[in-house]
């Protein structure tokens, strides 16, 4: 169900128990080592103008575009989850 919902675009989802929250946390959360490399490819990109070659792949603005909304999903789970916090490295 929340598997369904993720990739429906939805970035959260009701839960009728208690034991669903560890579970949608999972599905929802963006791995650690996705937002460490999203924050890496921001970081390279400056302004966001031009391209860059990152780790022998070139990244453009679009891709940092992207990497921003997951570096700022990150940011607003870290408020509230001092686990993630930590993983995410804010």
């Amino acid at each position: 169900q929340f598997r369904n919902a993720f990739l429906m675009g939805c970035v959260g989802a009701w839960s009728l128990h208690p034991k669903q929250i560890a579970i949608a946390r999972n599905v929802f959360s963006p791995p650690a080592d996705e937002v460490l490399w999203a924050r890496k490819v921001i970081d390279a990109m400056g302004d966001g103008t031009g391209a860059v070659m990152i780790d022998g792949k070139m990244q453009d603005d679009a891709t940092v575009k992207q990497c921003k909304v997951m570096v700022e999903l990150a940011k607003l789970i870290a408020t509230r989850d001092p686990e993630m916090k930590a993983a995410y490295g804010f």
